[in-house]
């Protein structure tokens, strides 16, 4: 990383920095995903059977088809930060890297405005995509997956990933961004993301009823999102789509119903262990 920061700019500091910057987005990508889609889509597959939100099955030709437009998108996010890394190197961007330039507390201040700023650009850009036209040719390519797993996350049309990834380009251009706090960002967002594609719900029956976790997204509201088209915009917090009226109606009412069925599937696979439990010891 440090060489990322210090290289002059030149054409082996830019391939330099596009190789860098692509590896590590593959190695946090497909490995976070891919541990996601093991875990619950093939090891312990029976196991977490009730805790899915679509109790049917993508076909394997859907889930390749979204880890090959992955890997484009990450070729894109990687483009972008090259792209972002040289103006700040010839003095356009505003990414730094002594902590002492602007002081701890802008560190913690810069990233919860850039979560902010993140959340409001991918609402409206949502929305935006969701028109006749754009939806027709570019974000169609995403909802291709209406039963999406962990590799539907990055699964874009070559222009919905720039119109994912501008978002950052902009921040760093006109806010001061140390880049522990773009680096930490990019993996909170890829992670969320993931999970939001997973499949699963994993939150407690409570979650919606709870006067401040409610503010804060489920995998159902996204998974809704896909399976039902035009509601549940919003990523990390439930605030534009509550603001502007873009919840699907019926979206605690699914909630309830998956946590319900979850609860039910637990107390079933308890009673089976027991009795087949109690049948071994007769």
């Amino acid at each position: 990383m440090e060489r990322v920061l210090t290289c002059d700019l030149s054409l082996d500091c830019l391939a330099y920095i596009g190789g860098f910057q692509l590896f590590m987005n593959s190695i946090r990508y497909y490995p976070i995903a891919g541990l996601i889609f093991l875990i619950f889509w093939v090891w312990r597959k029976r196991e977490y059977l009730h805790f899915r939100i679509q109790q049917k099955w993508p076909d394997a030709a859907r889930i390749w088809s979204e880890i090959r437009y992955s890997f484009a998108t990450l070729a894109i996010f990687t483009g972008l930060a090259v792209l972002s890394i040289s103006l700040s190197k010839l003095g356009i961007g505003r990414i730094y890297k002594d902590v002492d330039q602007h002081g701890w507390l802008w560190i913690f201040g810069s990233f919860a405005i850039l979560t902010v700023w993140h959340e409001t650009w991918f609402y409206w850009m949502h929305r935006a995509v969701h028109s006749k036209f754009l939806f027709k040719h570019v974000h169609k390519v995403h909802h291709q997956s209406s039963n999406p797993s962990p590799f539907t996350a990055y699964a874009f049309h070559p222009l919905e990933a720039v119109l994912e990834g501008l978002y950052l380009n902009l921040f760093t251009l006109l806010v001061p961004t140390h880049y522990a706090v773009v680096l930490i960002h990019i993996a909170y967002a890829m992670i969320m993301n993931i999970w939001l594609h997973s499949g699963y719900e994993l939150y407690p029956r409570s979650w919606l009823k709870n006067p401040i976790t409610k503010w804060l997204n489920t995998s159902t509201h996204h998974n809704m999102h896909h399976s039902r088209g035009n509601y549940n915009y919003s990523l990390y917090f439930n605030v534009w789509d509550r603001l502007c009226g873009t919840n699907h109606v019926e979206y605690e009412k699914t909630f309830n119903e998956v946590t319900t069925r979850r609860a039910a599937g637990r107390r079933t696979a308890s009673q089976a262990d027991a009795a087949q439990g109690a049948h071994a010891g007769a």
